[in-house]
């Protein structure tokens, strides 16, 4: 049964990471679809972090999952904000608003902000990672003496 879960999870982790990046590549574009590409990867692939447990007792590994489940959370923020490029442009041309809200809406749906959360989303993925497979080395070597 756990191989089997851990099967779904490495395929959901590679299918939702291919539509991801699918999605960010074909958004520069300005294509419609985009957004709803990128939104599945982010499901698909956030989905496959939050089922990913650690259920051991090393506190450092502890710490990484929570990096990488807090990356799937900016990977999710990265897909809403994606949605947000045609808000922009409502709010945009909506001068009737009231000033400090048309304001703040113009700030938090800016097109790029996607970016800034992708980016770090990314540093905390690659980084837990990274580590993550560093540690269980060291932890797999100091059982082995």
């Amino acid at each position: 049964m756990k191989k089997r879960q851990n099967d779904i999870i490495k395929t959901l982790t590679l299918t939702g990471g291919l539509l991801l990046l699918f999605g960010a590549a074909i958004y520069i574009t300005g294509k419609v679809f985009a957004p709803y590409v990128f939104a599945t990867g982010a499901i698909l692939f956030s989905s496959a972090q939050f089922a990913d447990r650690y259920e051991g007792y090393d506190l450092v590994l502890r710490r990484l999952r929570g990096q990488q489940v807090l990356g799937a959370f900016f990977i999710l923020l990265t897909a809403l904000l994606m949605f947000s490029g045609r808000l922009h442009e409502r709010v945009f041309l909506n001068e009737s608003l009231n000033p400090e809200i048309r304001s703040l809406l113009l700030g938090l749906t800016q097109k790029n902000n996607w970016i800034v959360t992708l980016t770090i989303a990314a540093v905390f993925l690659l980084y837990s990672s990274y580590r993550i497979e560093k540690r269980q080395k060291q932890i797999d070597e100091e059982n082995r003496k």
